[in-house]
């Protein structure tokens, strides 16, 4: 909006910049009167000349107008805002990882061993990785370093799943993936009851395995579901907590911590209390609704998530 301003001021009065502009750079002691015909000049009658060059201003006739020539002439005489560098915006992100530790950018992360290794994705990471996806993955590790749940928002495709795989194989992160539907109910997401040799009980479903064992839980097609199901997962989202079908609770790692200081572990377990590792985190997958078909998201369960826009990759790079 200011550049179009810029461009609007300098084409409608672009016979008088010449003048003004030279004057400002120039730093002459001559300053060019710019008041509108018919308004007296203060300085005559001081001891000062009173200069008769006048810029024939028949279309600023308005005081409000030549105000912001200065400030426009002001800002332009600016070279650029002080302490801000616009080339950190295109400096290229460099990736480096090992066995113990990755680095994209300037965020770098401590690596861990997972104890099942068949619940990490393989196979989406390729050695020419382009540096538009590169800011994608740093985005993704900065978020998870500070503990915060994602919401990756684009255009149809697969960009998007591919994405939060990829990372979860740079960073060795167990998974577990919920594809939801208009079908899907809060005991898909919660526990399901099931009969094994003539006797009921609760199976844990994605969302509390995910919970309970510091996983990474993807939630695709969020915006397909019913609004009365995923507000299940809201104080999940929010406070690691959540009352089981079963009788148990699941509650943070920090009040966890803080009650087996006071209590014994079999005093915990006699509570039926169920610690949420640290480590885990949800990444939720959708389109925006609208323009596509779909429900948007209740603004409760929008705001549990930092969202960001996951666009095409052009042709060329999208067989990366």
């Amino acid at each position: 909006m200011f550049k179009a301003f810029i461009a609007t001021v300098f084409i409608k009065y672009s016979k008088y910049w010449k003048g003004v502009f030279l004057q400002a750079i120039s730093g002459s002691e001559k300053v060019v009167n710019i008041i509108a015909p018919g308004v007296e000049d203060s300085s005559v009658g001081r001891g000062r000349e009173k200069d008769n060059t006048y810029l024939p201003l028949e279309e600023m006739r308005s005081r409000g107008a030549i105000s912001r020539l200065h400030v426009l002439t002001r800002i332009l005489a600016t070279p650029r805002i002080q302490g801000y560098n616009a080339s950190s915006l295109y400096a290229p992100v460099r990736l480096i990882s090992d066995q113990t530790k990755v680095t994209i950018g300037d965020i770098s992360k401590e690596l861990r061993e997972p104890k099942n290794p068949e619940l990490v994705p393989i196979g989406y990471l390729h050695s020419d990785i382009p540096q538009s996806v590169l800011q994608h993955l740093r985005w993704l590790l900065q978020k998870d370093q500070i503990g915060q749940d994602v919401f990756l928002i684009g255009p149809p495709g697969p960009q998007r799943r591919l994405l939060a795989m990829s990372y979860l194989q740079l960073t060795k992160r167990e998974t577990e993936f919920v594809t939801l539907t208009r079908d899907t109910t809060d005991t898909d997401l919660k526990q399901r009851r099931e009969i094994r040799g003539g006797t009921s009980f609760y199976h844990d479903q994605s969302a509390v395995r995910a919970a309970i064992d510091g996983r990474v839980l993807i939630l695709e097609g969020i915006e397909k579901t019913e609004r009365n199901v995923l507000p299940v997962l809201n104080n999940l989202l929010e406070n690691r907590e959540m009352q089981l079908e079963d009788g148990r609770l699941l509650i943070a790692s920090q009040r966890y911590d803080k009650l087996l200081q006071e209590h014994t572990q079999e005093e915990l377990d006699q509570m039926r209390l169920v610690r949420v590792d640290e480590n885990f985190r949800v990444i939720a997958l959708g389109l925006p609704s609208p323009p596509y078909q779909g429900h948007p998201l209740d603004p409760p369960l929008r705001s549990r998530f930092q969202a960001r826009n996951v666009s095409s990759l052009p042709y060329k790079v999208s067989l990366w």
